[in-house]
């Protein structure tokens, strides 16, 4: 749905058109003993906070993951976490986290894109869709089986 609403319609995802679509701001940051993304919001103003790691992929599947508190509403569906204090329990904390790698699966590596490269060697769906070979190989066992990728790859 996001990707429709924001006219993209074949990979690579263009995480940065999103969230100027969505008006979320987003604030890169290579700070020393700062490894951590996470997101905030500020007078209804939604921003991101992506540590650069140095590996595209990486940065990306973080903006992804961020993007998936934006749009799966946690902030206000659940009285989440702030820089000063820690709400949420680890399990509940584990699920939101959860929620937001399903959804930078899917905005990233879409069933129907994946479908279309699903015979691709794993290097060439990592080109393709902008993702680490772990994160791309991951979806295609969800979505395909383990012995497909086992096989392919």
């Amino acid at each position: 749905m996001v990707l429709n609403e924001c006219g993209i319609s074949r990979p690579p995802t263009d995480l940065e058109q999103i969230c100027s679509k969505l008006g979320v701001k987003i604030h890169y940051h290579c700070t020393d003993g700062l490894k951590d993304s996470f997101m905030y919001l500020d007078r209804s103003i939604y921003n991101l906070v992506i540590a650069i790691s140095g590996n595209q992929a990486r940065d990306r599947w973080s903006l992804a993951h961020e993007l998936g508190h934006v749009v799966l509403g946690h902030c206000q569906i659940y009285s989440v976490d702030t820089l000063s204090k820690d709400v949420l329990t680890d399990a509940e904390r584990y699920i939101l986290d959860r929620e937001c790698d399903i959804f930078a699966e899917e905005i990233l590596m879409p069933l129907a894109w994946m479908e279309k490269h699903k015979h691709s060697s794993i290097d060439q769906l990592k080109k393709v869709f902008g993702v680490s070979k772990e994160a791309v190989a991951i979806r295609h066992d969800n979505l395909f089986g383990k012995e497909l990728i086992s096989n392919k790859f």
